[in-house]
């Protein structure tokens, strides 16, 4: 029926009225001269009734024979349509490049859809799959999910996993990251269990491999203390990746030297540079870009949770000129004490202090603050073993 309708649509046909005369003979006639009508209807002489377009002539001969008067009520279908709009040609022209160019824009990535992040933002995600060629205006015949996902895994260590999917012009990116506090380490791969520092073994635990050194012996950096192999019954030699604790007393001495004459940057102007994104395409806006770069901010379109090809990015740009400043007695103790309390947590992060000793020293150049620290750090890193060719696994 739906096929019928769409049929008569594409032809045309008149919805029309006849009245005065013989109702009948009209009807005879027009069934004698094969004419199609439908939804006709007949009442008290007058005949309502619509046939296609081009019979329409020979119901006017056959209404005319009849004594009848036919009247058209409404004209429905394409040829009216062009005929309407016959003189305005820019309206085909519109329809042809319209179809054409969604049927070019279907092929390419319009939007991107970012889920299961939480630590890694949605500007990063995408910053890294833009490097990897998943980007607006992409064309989506060159999308290769596997290498994108080993791209972004590679660029953005947080995150453990990503799945890359296009759908229709939507590019779907779901997100696994890294647990906090464990890092991926291939185990397979044969290694030793290194020190990292000079001191002394507090407490080695080895849990995989041999254990070559005893507490409260002293080690060197780069001393193997754990083998990354263990012996058999039968005299062979088995390698295999070591796993071991080890804590070592080491010093971890450390100084802070403050200078009461310090140069520092001061911003002398600053200005802004607009770009407009719009389909995959940058059209640069207002602003000079003089000077440095040193804040960048994108701004896209977000429909729910997904990201539209529509965005501005403001760039902003400072030149600076040095300027030296002499500090006072106040600022020049504070800036000390600053300076030493960020040397300290840089230094003896994860450090268990066992004794210090502080040392400060005062002159017209600054002040020096000097720590001998005795501290124990678990100073045990894998480092991969350098087997021979003939070794047996």
């Amino acid at each position: 029926m739906w096929f019928l309708k769409l049929y008569r649509l594409f032809c045309g046909y008149v919805s029309f009225t006849a009245s005065g005369g013989f109702s009948e003979r009209f009807l005879n006639l027009c069934g004698k001269s094969s004419i199609n009508l439908w939804s006709l209807e007949v009442e008290s002489g007058r005949v309502s009734a619509c046939t296609a377009a081009r019979q329409y002539l020979k119901i006017k001969r056959c209404a005319v024979c009849a004594g009848m008067v036919t009247r058209i009520n409404e004209k429905r279908g394409l040829p009216f349509f062009l005929k309407k709009y016959r003189k305005r040609i820019g309206l085909l022209y519109g329809a042809a490049f319209a179809v054409c160019f969604f049927a070019v824009m279907s092929t390419m990535v319009w939007s991107i859809e970012i889920s299961g992040n939480n630590r890694v933002t949605d500007g990063q995600i995408i910053e890294a799959l833009a490097q990897a060629g998943v980007k607006y205006g992409a064309l989506k015949k060159d999308i290769n999910a596997a290498s994108t996902r080993f791209f972004v895994m590679e660029k953005l260590p947080d995150i453990s996993y990503i799945t890359v999917n296009v759908i229709g012009s939507c590019v779907q990116a779901k997100v696994s990251e890294q647990t906090l506090g464990v890092r991926q380490t291939g185990s397979e791969v044969p290694c030793d269990i290194v020190s990292s520092v000079d001191g002394q073994i507090v407490a080695l635990d080895v849990y995989h491999g041999t254990k070559l050194y005893k507490t409260g012996e002293a080690v060197r950096k780069g001393d193997v203390l754990a083998g990354g192999f263990i012996e058999l019954s039968d005299g062979a030699v088995k390698f295999k990746h070591a796993e071991a604790y080890a804590l070592i007393r080491t010093n971890l001495d450390f100084s802070a030297v403050t200078k009461s004459r310090t140069e520092n940057l001061i911003n002398q102007s600053e200005k802004k540079k607009y770009t407009l994104h719009i389909l995959g395409f940058d059209i640069p806006l207002f602003g000079k870009a003089d000077g440095k770069s040193v804040l960048k901010r994108n701004r896209s379109l977000i429909f729910g949770n997904t990201y539209l090809p529509f965005g501005i990015t403001c760039q902003t740009y400072r030149t600076y000129k040095k300027e030296t400043k002499v500090l006072s007695e106040e600022e020049l103790a504070l800036s000390a004490a600053e300076n030493y309390q960020n040397e300290k947590i840089r230094m003896l992060d994860g450090a268990y202090i066992c004794s210090q000793q502080i040392k400060k020293e005062k002159d017209s150049s600054g002040i020096s603050i000097f720590a001998e620290v005795l501290g124990e750090v678990s100073a045990g890193v894998a480092r991969e073993c350098m087997i021979e060719e003939n070794a047996t696994y």
